[in-house]
């Protein structure tokens, strides 16, 4: 087979590349297409499922806690336990003056929303109708749904085109002059009467408190206030709210409290919701649909099939789609009243996938005509580039072929600004970072302890830690300050270098790891990052051995120093700390701190334990016991001991 050049090969990759991402293309475009369409839609849902909860707060949060209110009033407990309906109904019209109405008050004309259905508007600046503050209210969320600057101005829009003539202000109709509803159940579930006729009682009132029998089959299972919906005929939907009435931690009844839920403002609010959002809302309830927005002729299938599927699944699926008038809808639905005993109720949106079936049709076909275009493009584009790379990558085949015989010193010629020239750039870059590294490679063992210079070459220490038990050194110079206060900065490094390699060869020979250095101090780990046996006995034996070589440093050296050292033994945080550009092997954890505290306490020449390196070594050692000491940072008072002697086998117990 003969040998194909590097431009014929670059031409037809061109070729096949062009005509794949062309045919890919045509292939991806109705699922991206619905992708874009299915974030917009899941933004709306977001915005649908997070506006649900609020509208039902801002509804009926106050009523709830008033009705809790009146459960706990002693009037109320005292009436259902006598089972005085005239009391009953008497009090609790009484308690819940501030959330109802009476019907004389009605007949009179006052027809402002309920107080504890509203919340608290802000100061006016001069009165207005409780109808504008509503309009308000909706205009305020459904703009908040959508959080879209497009979204407020097609609903401002709306609200506009409601202005009454010559007021310029938005409206919406009125509510109907109805007052809630107020029912009681006994401890048994029986329905409390109403101690007003039938003939004086309104048609609505009279199937309220008839339909309340539903209702008591639950008083015995109450333990949280309920709430759940009721449909009193005439297409009205009742928002209910069950709170259960106790005495002493038992149930004596519950009382329910009845509001209308769908009435002709939130039919106004469906529909502004709609031309916000496109989307076609209403209420799911025990297999019929309340809406206002939805059309009539699809309402019966989509209420059919929502039964179905809210049987099967509960839980909302994100790909509920169903067939209306030969266009699939994205079906969301989420529930009011969730895990409530009463009938689970569900807000129902519609979405229509037409635009996006549409939208899918038109790039499928703006797709075809320019894939033609690119690919006469790219073959006259590849005959031109294809002879610029060619020089380029043969240069750095070459200089990757010095590379790979160690010649790090090796530069390619940078013949351009574009990517190649980049390349060719980083390229030369590379080498003499890998210069760099063979250099550092030479030196990292003097300026790391040999065993985690090994492991970090090896890879077998990365950014992070392990658990280990070790034993923590800290050797310190007692009156350090003092003797060099009034050194110059040459003789003090001169006095610590000498000093600290000193200490280094013992704490090596030892098969302990320096972890740091701190000013006149030395950290030192055994048993970490690996551990040679017996690390707590080499710990010691260490520290005894450095007391006597700086005993012999100052029989010779012009400096006269004394050290105190202090070990702790248990479990400690081991790893490569830092950040991922530059990091240290170290140890942490409470031993640490132990550690430096009993440096801190050991006098000149002395050598402080920890209880648990006493432990582990038994009768090996000889020590003293200190008296309890309080440290800073711990709680307890610490029992150390003083170093007296390390024993080259164990002593014998006396006789």
């Amino acid at each position: 087979m003969p040998r194909l050049s590097f431009r014929f090969k670059l031409l037809f990759a061109m070729m096949l590349v062009v005509g794949a991402v062309s045919g890919v293309t045509l292939y991806l475009t109705q699922k991206r297409v619905q992708a874009a369409y299915e974030k917009v839609f899941k933004d709306k849902l977001e915005a649908q499922i997070t506006y649900v909860p609020r509208e039902q707060e801002l509804r009926i949060g106050n009523i709830k806690a008033e009705c809790e209110r009146l459960a706990k009033s002693v009037r109320i407990i005292a009436a259902l336990q006598e089972g005085d309906a005239q009391q009953l109904y008497r009090v609790g019209r009484d308690e819940l003056k501030i959330i109802l109405r009476t019907e004389e008050e009605l007949s009179n004309g006052d027809t402002t929303p309920p107080a504890a259905t509203l919340p608290p508007p802000p100061a006016p600046t001069s009165p207005g109708p409780v109808i504008e503050l509503k309009a308000k209210q909706v205009d305020r969320l459904a703009v908040k749904m959508t959080e879209s600057p497009k979204g407020a101005e097609r609903l401002a829009a709306k609200m506009a085109e409601s202005a009454k003539k010559g007021s310029g202000k938005p409206t919406v109709p009125a509510p109907a002059k109805t007052m809630p509803y107020l029912g009681f159940l006994d401890a048994e579930g029986k329905v409390v009467p109403i101690p007003e006729s039938a003939r004086q009682l309104l048609p609505d009132r009279q199937r309220f408190h008839e339909r309340l029998v539903r209702f008591g089959s639950l008083v015995a299972k109450l333990e949280s206030q309920q709430v759940g919906y009721l449909d009193l005929g005439s297409d009205r939907l009742t928002e209910v709210i069950v709170t259960p009435v106790r005495d002493a931690g038992q149930t004596v009844g519950a009382m329910v409290y009845g509001i209308q839920f769908f009435d002709i403002a939130s039919a106004v609010t469906e529909r502004v919701i709609s031309d916000v959002s496109d989307i076609e809302s209403g209420t799911w309830v025990e297999g019929r649909l309340y809406t206002r927005t939805i059309p009539p002729e699809i309402r019966d299938t989509l209420s059919a099939k929502l039964s179905e599927e809210i049987r099967q699944h509960p839980e909302p699926r994100e790909d509920f789609i169903i067939q209306l008038h030969d266009i699939p809808h994205r079906i969301f639905y989420t529930a009011l009243n969730e895990g409530s005993l009463l009938p689970v109720a569900y807000k129902v949106g519609l979405y229509s996938w037409e635009a996006a079936l549409k939208a899918q049709a038109e790039l499928r076909a703006q797709i075809l005509v320019l894939s033609g275009g690119a690919l006469v493009g790219a073959l006259l584009v590849s005959l031109l580039l294809a002879h610029g790379l060619s020089v380029p990558v043969r240069e750095l085949v070459g200089g990757t072929e010095q590379i790979s015989r160690g010649n790090f010193a090796v530069q390619v010629p940078v013949r351009s600004r574009d990517d190649l020239g980049q390349l060719a750039q980083s390229f030369n870059e590379m080498a003499a970072g890998l210069a760099l590294k063979d250099k550092y490679h030479s030196i990292l063992h003097t300026i790391a302890d040999k065993d985690v210079a090994q492991q970090l070459l090896d890879g077998k220490i990365a950014l992070g830690g392990e658990l280990r038990e070790a034993t923590v050194m800290f050797c310190d110079i007692r009156g350090f300050t003092a003797l060099t206060q009034n050194m110059n900065p040459t003789e003090v490094i001169a006095l610590l270098n000498e000093h600290m390699t000193a200490l280094t060869r013992v704490v090596t020979a030892h098969n302990g790891v320096v972890d740091k250095f701190i000013g006149d101090s030395v950290m030192a780990i055994f048993g970490a990052p690996k551990s040679y046996g017996d690390d707590t006995l080499n710990a010691v034996r260490c520290a005894e051995e450095m007391l006597a070589v700086r005993a012999r440093l100052n029989q010779t050296s012009r400096y006269q120093l004394q050290v105190g050292i202090g070990l702790a033994t248990g479990r400690v945080l081991a790893g490569n700390m830092g950040s991922a550009d530059r990091s240290n092997y170290t140890v942490l954890g409470e031993r640490v701190n132990l550690a430096a505290r009993l440096c801190s306490v050991a006098a000149r020449g002395e050598i402080v334990l920890g209880a648990s390196t006493r432990e582990q070594l038994g009768d090996r050692i000889a020590v003293t016991e200190m008296d309890p000491m309080q440290l800073k940072g711990f709680k307890d008072h610490i029992v150390a001991f003083k170093l007296v002697a390390v024993h080259a086998s164990p002593v014998p117990p006396a006789a």
